[in-house]
């Protein structure tokens, strides 16, 4: 009788838990959602897997956001939905939060049927004091889907430019700068020979 008893409980907590998340995060009955699947790394030692969690924004639903937790082994799955645009910020205490942004419009009927994945792994960096958010802003990435290679890619530019600036910023908290005074003497003897 008390394991009929638990059973229903899980199973009704269970229920609604999943009842809970939003539509666009569920996998589309038609086949019509990307399946994102990785794992959350530290940067300095990539055998440390974090357990955090990602909270997604939807912005073609008013900027509705869910959070999703991390397993303890630092491994995420889940769906995105078509015609939309997401944001995936990638959280751990005391760590800096990393951002991924997803672009579901415009992918084709056939790419839909053979199913889109993307697969990631995600480092992120132990915060230093000092260190101003305002650079992890911007996403690192927007995957959004090619025609020519037939599935989710980002544009490598861009993230380099996101990225350079992100780790000036980390080398600057960490007190990694070489000062200026400090490279005009290198100059100067440069312009000498």
């Amino acid at each position: 009788m008390k394991t009929n008893i638990l059973t229903l409980i899980f199973v009704f907590v269970a229920g609604f838990a999943f009842a809970q998340k939003p539509e666009w995060l569920k996998p589309h009955p038609a086949g019509r959602s990307v399946f994102v699947q990785g794992i959350l790394v530290d940067n300095a030692d990539s055998t440390l897997s974090l357990p955090g969690s990602i909270t997604i924004t939807n912005s073609e639903e008013g900027n509705q956001s869910y959070t999703i937790k991390v397993n303890s082994m630092g491994v995420f799955q889940f769906h995105l939905v078509e015609n939309a645009k997401y944001v995936a910020a990638f959280e751990y205490p005391d760590y800096i939060t990393k951002r991924i942004a997803f672009d579901t419009f415009n992918v084709p009927d056939k790419a839909w049927k053979k199913s889109c994945m993307i697969d990631l792994k995600v480092t992120v960096d132990k915060r230093p004091e000092g260190f101003k958010d305002v650079v992890a802003m911007l996403p690192i990435a927007t995957f959004q889907y090619d025609p020519n290679e037939r599935l989710f890619l980002f544009d490598i530019e861009v993230t380099d430019r996101v990225l350079k600036r992100y780790q000036a910023e980390l080398d600057r908290a960490r007190g990694n700068v070489v000062e200026e005074k400090e490279v005009q003497p290198v100059q100067e003897e440069i312009k000498q020979d």
